[in-house]
């Protein structure tokens, strides 16, 4: 069984058009088809999903303009281990119902608060299977929250043309719990700095870009500021976000980043092929880190 199930020309007929007008190639959208029946599903869950990440600005919010392939899953509360095996036991099923097949099993486990999992399918525009991966982070309860809409492609070609499909696709539009702009914005900037401490660059320079598509859309307010001290003092809590530690200067950091160039090759050679848009890394930096180092945003307050 695949995705598509009986209906191969239909969707095969459905992904070139919406491609084509969209001026997106044909395996993004399908992965993008596959990812709205992933959540549509996950959706039903009586499990507290948040969809969070690059795919949720995109998805959710019309924010970016990148490839973004992974679906980022967190919870609204701290899951209990019942819960984190229904998770697991959830996800394999959902891949399973779409013909989709875990590559890495062997290294899900439900006991973790972190998970990868790389799923193979078969693609209708490639002669070898492609790879969609989730993941499953519980590290620190996820807020602010909000319901929020999750389109896809050729839902929203649809609407916008007022096109019927000649296939069922319910997942067309979803309603999900989503992170909130204001923490993704925030966890974004920690986690440039977590990776500049790790001196880990590979893939991580699209964050990047998101921040500058974030910012305009932030609201700088004292709400904000406490915001930001609350996830500090979550992160602090996980040896994998050093940079939350009340040792370091955020802003300082910020301006370190941008004075070593420290992301400017992996952004050139990586995250400028996933845009849609022409953003260069100057331009990335100056309409997003180089404002946010500038600010007092950052400063841990609760050490003051």
């Amino acid at each position: 069984m695949s995705w598509y199930k009986e209906y191969k020309e239909e969707w095969t007929e459905i992904i070139e058009t919406v491609a084509a007008e969209e001026h997106r190639q044909t395996q993004m959208i399908e992965k993008d088809t596959i990812q709205s029946m992933i959540l549509f599903k996950l959706s039903k869950s009586e499990l507290p999903f948040v969809f969070k990440g690059g795919t949720s600005l995109s998805k959710a919010y019309g924010l970016i303009d990148r490839f973004s392939e992974d679906i980022d899953l967190s919870m609204s509360r701290r899951p209990t281990e019942s819960e984190k095996k229904k998770t697991k036991k959830l996800i394999c099923y959902i891949a399973e119902e779409l013909g989709l097949i875990l590559s890495n099993e062997e290294e899900i486990q439900s006991r973790h608060s972190y998970n990868k999992y790389i799923f193979k399918y078969e693609s209708l525009f490639s002669d070898i299977p492609l790879e969609l991966i989730v993941e499953t982070s519980f590290y620190q309860e996820v807020y602010p929250v909000e319901t929020h809409a999750v389109g896809s492609f050729v839902g929203k070609f649809c609407e916008k043309r007022g096109v019927k499909l000649p296939v069922p696709f319910e997942e067309a539009l979803v309603n999900m719990q989503v992170q909130s702009l204001e923490r993704t914005f925030i966890d974004k900037v920690f986690a440039i700095c977590d990776y500049r401490l790790q001196d880990m660059q590979d893939r991580d320079s699209r964050h990047l870009y998101d921040i500058a598509k974030l910012l305009p859309e932030i609201k700088i307010t004292p709400e904000l500021d406490a915001l930001i001290d609350d996830v500090r003092d979550d992160r602090m809590q996980s040896k994998n976000n050093p940079a939350a530690q009340p040792e370091h200067d955020i802003p300082a950091m910020l301006k370190e980043i941008i004075s070593s160039r420290f992301y400017e090759s992996d952004y050139n050679n990586i995250t400028k092929k996933l845009l849609y848009e022409d953003v260069s890394y100057e331009e990335a930096i100056s309409k997003g880190i180089a404002q946010i180092a500038d600010m007092d945003i950052f400063k841990y307050k609760k050490q003051s």
